[in-house]
């Protein structure tokens, strides 16, 4: 009774959790690197966030029409660390780096280092890295990509919230903006006291995600792009299709 209990434990330990997604996309930032991501991190700000506050405007209101009451998520929600450390790495420009190290993938993702390997590990007993011994790790391409449009909206569900500040997400990301039509709407949103989008509340993939894209603006789109897969329409899916293909790509692959 006892090894049975002990085997189950050792299966929920081991099961992938969001955090894996989010390092295993971080690393494909590392691996493409060299090639152009588009939209700077800096240029981002004023679009999606501000790192200053005192730019924000209040959006908590009452709607005495639909007798509702928007919320807003106003709380400041970063430590001076945290806007410290975006500062730097943007000064030093996007924060991506071939060489990197499991100590600055966790830095870059504002998480521990421990929780950085823990994540690399499960990644690859899942299949979504591969180890290759002393030479490093490198993303499944193909693997990635199908557990993205097939298994994130399932392993990584979530429900749309409250109307809050935040983050635009989904096909609400600026950088979708001429792909997808505008909706009357509110569009999707990581709650944020940054954001410069009022929208619905949809939980980030992990807690440092808001954090993380504001220096790398690649990541801010694919993990925009996972959003898709995770709460967007059939459509939208579809739609979004050739902009998740284009992260099989032809480097790193062997």
């Amino acid at each position: 009774m006892f090894a049975v209990r002990k085997q189950k434990t050792s299966w929920i330990t081991n099961m992938l959790k969001p955090q894996d997604l989010l390092v295993t996309l971080k690393i494909l930032s590392y691996e493409d690197s060299g090639n152009d991501h588009g939209v700077s991190a800096r240029d981002m700000q004023g679009k999606a966030w501000l790192l200053n506050k005192n730019d924000l405007e209040q959006i908590s209101f009452y709607d005495s029409e639909k007798d509702e009451v928007i919320v807003s998520a106003e709380k400041e929600d970063f430590e001076q660390t945290d806007l410290d450390a975006i500062d730097e790495f943007l000064a030093q420009g996007e924060s991506n780096q071939d060489n990197w190290t499991y100590r600055r993938l966790a830095k870059q993702l504002f998480i521990s280092l421990s929780e950085a390997n823990q994540s690399a590990k499960r990644a690859i007993a899942a299949g979504l890295l591969i180890s290759r011994g002393r030479r490093g790790v490198r993303v499944n391409r193909p693997v990635l990509v199908d557990f993205i449009r097939y298994g994130a909206g399932i392993a990584f569900f979530t429900e749309r919230g409250q109307i809050v500040r935040g983050i635009p997400t989904g096909y609400a990301a600026p950088v979708f903006n001429e792909v997808f039509a505008s909706s009357t709407e509110y569009p999707p949103v990581w709650p944020c006291a940054r954001g410069t989008v009022k929208g619905v509340a949809i939980s980030p993939l992990y807690k440092s995600v808001s954090k993380a894209v504001m220096i790398d603006s690649w990541l801010y789109r694919q993990l925009a792009l996972v959003d898709i897969y995770r709460i967007g329409s059939t459509r939208e899916k579809e739609e979004a299709l050739p902009f998740l293909n284009e992260l099989k790509g032809t480097k790193g692959c062997n």
